[in-house]
């Protein structure tokens, strides 16, 4: 069956969404939430509350065995050891020529490692992983044992602890945890994609309504895909397909410290070869007027944008672009091509304030 006829998947949590008034459409084969109220009220929610996120597209895996470690050292171009001591590390798989193949989260145990992956990524990820796994590690599919919930915002982990265990106060930034909850196993990760705080909680599939009700009721705001896109492109943060790609390497984004040099990996020729040769980099840009920088507009100077939007509190619109290393000074003005007209921006710091 071809990815154009294939069923669209409903999370745990559609019918409650449905009930809710969300506007639901299909992102990377699920029905998901694209706003409850409006954008700019779940965006200003979790910049100053706490706003919940269905986020059960995201592919969940377990890799075990032993020799877990050394294969996903293999395939993460991060160092991974650190994920084995209740921390999550954030890291990229790459291809041989150095392009980002996704960009994931590894965290666990000496017993299993959990990696989160991009949903459009899942089937290209697992296939990648099959193909150089050998006899003694074992990948499983997570999905359909359990939901993902983000809660962020400054006041997320509060609610969240309240809620669920006093515990969750107690993980550290990029920590992560197993409570019990109706003598279940949750896992909690205190990790997101807003640039706030909070939460991302791994659901057995039967607790996912439970989890959600309590939450929203406790008045955790509601949020859809839309106030994620503004909220991470406030923060700087990358969307594979955009930001990142198979022809964008990580010395082309903000992450190069994503790269563990005295670790072995797919990809590090490349990258060595490449190493202080790399032309273009990630930056992020501010209009001058309104219009609105959309992906693949052209950079006149060289490059092109990467994402942009228009978000409460800053006056005009945002983005990132990749540019040529000469025009990434913070203070540089550019000229991206808007609908044939020539609009000025300006390089600013990120994240953006």
């Amino acid at each position: 069956m071809s990815p154009a006829t294939q069923a669209v998947r409903k999370t745990s949590l559609y019918e409650t969404h449905q009930q809710k008034g969300a506007k639901l459409v299909p992102f990377a084969g699920v029905y998901l939430p694209v706003w409850f109220s409006s954008i700019q009220d779940e965006h200003e929610a979790v910049r100053t509350r706490s706003g919940c996120f269905d986020i059960s597209h995201m592919g969940l895996l377990s890799i075990s065995g032993p020799d877990a470690d050394s294969f996903l050292q293999q395939m993460a171009c991060n160092d991974i050891r650190k994920s084995q001591k209740g921390k999550m590390v954030y890291s990229m798989i790459l291809n041989s020529q150095g392009g980002i193949l996704d960009d994931v989260m590894i965290g666990g145990n000496e017993d299993e490692l959990i990696m989160v992956v991009n949903a459009s990524n899942k089937a290209k990820i697992m296939e990648w992983l099959k193909a150089h796994q050998s006899k003694t590690v074992q990948i499983k599919d997570l999905n359909q044992e359990y939901d993902f919930i983000a809660v962020q915002g400054p006041q997320a982990v509060a609610h969240t602890a309240a809620l669920f265990g006093s515990e969750i106060n107690q993980i550290p930034r990029f920590g992560m945890a197993q409570i019990k909850i109706q003598d279940s196993d949750m896992r909690v990760f205190r990790t997101g994609y807003t640039g706030e705080d909070g939460v991302e909680l791994m659901v057995p599939n039967r607790l996912t309504e439970y989890c959600w009700r309590h939450l929203v009721g406790a008045g955790v705001t509601p949020c859809g895909l839309g106030a994620r896109d503004t909220l991470r492109i406030q923060a700087g943060l990358p969307l594979y397909g955009q930001e990142l790609s198979e022809t964008i390497t990580p010395l082309m984004t903000r992450y190069p410290w994503v790269i563990a040099w005295e670790t072995d990996f797919i990809g590090k020729a490349a990258l060595e070869a490449a190493k202080g040769q790399e032309p273009m980099t990630t930056v992020g840009i501010q209009m001058k007027g309104r219009q609105i920088p959309r992906t693949g507009y052209e950079v006149q100077e060289g490059g092109q944008v990467l994402s942009g939007t228009l978000v409460p509190g800053i006056s005009t619109p945002i983005g990132m672009a990749l540019v040529n290393r000469e025009n990434a000074e913070v203070g540089t003005t550019l000229h991206v091509m808007i609908r044939n007209q020539v609009s000025p921006a300006t390089v600013v710091a990120l994240p953006f304030k």
